[in-house]
């Protein structure tokens, strides 16, 4: 279910900088049922069957990050090893009564080893807030500030809306292939 956990995978100083970032720019777009955060302009639509669509495979695409983003992917590359390559992004938020679906990230009919790298991007988090991930058959990861989870792409999960009003409960996930 859980591969690996990092609690404070990112300290409450990074974690600053980030929700300066995100609340500082206009990069917010609603997306059905959720927002949306663009951290690259230009990138190419991917396909899941299609590599070369994938942000690792596309020119220049991850050298147009900025700090503190580079960081946060250089940092989550470090951990996953050479042998992952990024296939794409989404940075992510919610606020109460906004309900997503079950999904997996991948297509459960991909062949491969496929990893997300969930990291919880809140500098505050109380547990009545709510807003946990849930993921399938039975387990659940609060979003403590600075978290990153990792687990398997082609699991079922969701990550829940907070229950109080005025919290924006915002996560960034990295999907890709281990070669």
């Amino acid at each position: 279910m859980i591969l690996s956990r990092r609690l404070e995978f990112l300290d409450a100083q990074e974690l600053q900088a980030i929700n300066q970032e995100l609340t500082s720019t206009a990069g917010w777009v609603w997306r059905e049922r959720f927002w949306r955060y663009y951290l690259i302009d230009g990138l190419r639509p991917y396909q899941e069957s299609d590599p070369a669509t994938w942000y690792h495979n596309q020119p220049g695409a991850l050298d147009r990050l900025k700090w503190p983003w580079r960081a946060l992917f250089d940092r989550v590359f470090e951990l996953a090893g050479p042998r992952f390559q990024l296939m794409r992004y989404a940075l992510t938020g919610q606020t109460q009564n906004q309900y997503p679906v079950w999904h997996t990230d991948v297509s459960p009919n991909l062949p491969g080893t496929w990893r997300s790298y969930l990291i919880y991007l809140n500098e505050h988090y109380d547990s009545d807030w709510g807003g946990p991930t849930m993921l399938k058959p039975i387990h659940q990861e609060q979003p403590e500030p600075g978290k990153l989870i990792e687990f398997n792409s082609q699991v079922m999960h969701i990550g829940l809306p907070p229950r109080v009003p005025d919290f924006l409960r915002t996560t960034i996930v990295l999907h890709g292939h281990m070669l």
